[in-house]
C-alpha cells in the first residue's frame, strides 16, 4: 500500500502543518523526566500517527503504540499501562509511548476507564507520552487538556496535497489525468491517507491515467448502468466509475454526502423498486453485509480492502438488482409529498397557535401537538385515518382561520 510505502521516516519529509510540526518537534527534544503528556487533536489521516513514528524512528526511541479506545475499562488500561510503566527502563532502552484514538474513551460507560487514564498519566512521567484525538470536544478531551500540552493539527491544503500526489505518481512511474487528480485532491478533503488509498485504488483498475476514469460518472447514471449492466464485468466497471464514495456516516452527514454514498444509493433504489417481497429482502441482507464491511473497515483502518468493494458489492447484487431503476430518496415520491405538505401545515399551525396562546413555538410543538396527533387519530369516518391525516390537519387549520 502507497500509504505504508511512502510513510515519512522523519518529520522533515512530512507536508503541511508546519507550524504544529515545529511544536511537537520542540517538545521532544525539549522533554524532562516530569513534564506532561502531548495531545494532538485532528482530523483523521492528516499525520498524528506518522508525526510520532517520524519521531520515534529520528530519535531512537523505542515506540509503543496502544489504542486507547481498545483498552476501555479500567482494568484493561491499569493491567496494561501499569506493568509496562513499572518496567519501562529495565533494559536502559528510551521508550516513547503513543496512546492513539483516546476520544474512543467515555467516562461512565467505559466503567472508569478515563479516570484511570487521567491517573496513569498523571503517574507517568518517567517517559514522554503522546496521544492523538480526532475530536477536539467531549468530556475526555475536556479533562485530558487539563493535563497535556495541546497540539491541533489541520487537514492538508490543496496545493500541497497535489504537489505530494504527483511526487508518488513520478515516483511510481505512473500517469494520471489532471481531472482525476484534482477530483481526488478535493475528495479527500485535506487527508493525506485517504488521498493515496483512492489514487491507487484508481490506478489499479488498470486504465491509462491519460484517460479521464475515476470518479467522473454521475452517480444516478453510473448506478442505472449498473442495474441495466448485462454481465458483472460491466456492472463491476459501472460502480467503479461513479462519482459516488463509500463512507461510514457520522452525525452531521448532509444531504450532498448521503447523495454521493454509493450504498445509499444503493439502499434508496432497492426499498423503491416494485420487486417483490423476497428479492427486496435478498438484496437488502446482501447490501447490510457490505454495511458492516464498510464500517469494520473505517474502524480498523483495513484500506487496502477498498479496492475490493466495487467488486463485492457488485458481486452480491448483480443477480437479484437487474432491471431496476436509480431512486435518489428512499421514500416514495407520493409519501415524501404527503409528508412534506403535512408538515407545512403543522409549521402553520404551531404559529398560529403560538400567537394566540402567546407561547413560544417550541413549547407549541413540544407540549400541544401531541394533542393534535391524538385528534389526528380519531378519524371522521372519509377514509383511514392515515388517509385522512392531511384533510383533517386543513380542518383544524380551517378553524383556526389558517390559510392552507
Amino acid at each position: 500500500m502507497w500509504v505504508e510505502k511512502y510513510r515519512p521516516k522523519s518529520i522533515r519529509e512530512m507536508v503541511g502543518n508546519e507550524h504544529a510540526r515545529l511544536e511537537v518537534y520542540r517538545w521532544l527534544t525539549g522533554w524532562r523526566r516530569g513534564d506532561r503528556a502531548l495531545l494532538l487533536i485532528g482530523p483523521p489521516g492528516i499525520g498524528k500517527t506518522t508525526i510520532v513514528k517520524a519521531l520515534a524512528n529520528e530519535f531512537g526511541y523505542e515506540l509503543i503504540e496502544l489504542n486507547a479506545s481498545d483498552e476501555r475499562t479500567k482494568e484493561r488500561l491499569e493491567s496494561t499501562l501499569k506493568p509496562l510503566l513499572e518496567n519501562i527502563n529495565i533494559y536502559g532502552k528510551r521508550v516513547l509511548l503513543f496512546l492513539d484514538e483516546v476520544d474512543g474513551l467515555h467516562g461512565t460507560y467505559d466503567r472508569g476507564g478515563l479516570s484511570a487514564l487521567l491517573s496513569i498519566l498523571k503517574g507517568a512521567t518517567s517517559i514522554p507520552v503522546i496521544m492523538a484525538a480526532n475530536s477536539d470536544s467531549g468530556e475526555v478531551i475536556k479533562e485530558l487538556k487539563k493535563i497535556s500540552k495541546v497540539v491541533r493539527m489541520k487537514g492538508i491544503p490543496p496545493r500541497l496535497l497535489l504537489l505530494y500526489l504527483d511526487s508518488i505518481l513520478r515516483r511510481e512511474g505512473m500517469d494520471m489525468s489532471i481531472g482525476d487528480r484534482l477530483r481526488i485532491v478535493v475528495e479527500c478533503k485535506g487527508d493525506v491517507r485517504s488521498m493515496l488509498n483512492m489514487a491507487q485504488s484508481l490506478v489499479g483498475l488498470g486504465i491509462s491515467g491519460t484517460e479521464h476514469i475515476g470518479y467522473s460518472t454521475p452517480i444516478d447514471a453510473a448506478l442505472n448502468s449498473f442495474f441495466s449492466a448485462e454481465g458483472i464485468d460491466e456492472a463491476i466497471d459501472a460502480l467503479s466509475r461513479s462519482e459516488g464514495f463509500y463512507s461510514d456516516p457520522k452525525f452531521g452527514y448532509d444531504s450532498e454526502k448521503r447523495r454521493l454514498d454509493k450504498l445509499n444509493a444503493l439502499y434508496s433504489s432497492i426499498v423503491n423498486a416494485n420487486i417483490d417481497l423476497d428479492r427486496r429482502a435478498r438484496l437488502l441482507e446482501a447490501l447490510s453485509y457490505a454495511d458492516i464491511l464498510i464500517a469494520r473497515m473505517n474502524q480498523l483502518r483495513m484500506w487496502s480492502m477498498l479496492r475490493y468493494l466495487d467488486r463485492i458489492i457488485a458481486l452480491s447484487l448483480f443477480h437479484d438488482s437487474r432491471g431496476l431503476p436509480y431512486s435518489q430518496y428512499d421514500l416514495p415520491y407520493n409519501l415524501s409529498s404527503k409528508i412534506f405538505n403535512e408538515g407545512r401545515v403543522l409549521r402553520l399551525i404551531a404559529e398560529s397557535l403560538a400567537s394566540r396562546l402567546h407561547e413560544s413555538r417550541r413549547n407549541i410543538i413540544a407540549y400541544y401537538m401531541p394533542y393534535i396527533h391524538l385528534m389526528l387519530t380519531k378519524s371522521k369516518g372519509k377514509r383511514s385515518s392515515v388517509d385522512a391525516s392531511l384533510d383533517n390537519l386543513k380542518d383544524i387549520a380551517k378553524s383556526l382561520d389558517i390559510n392552507t
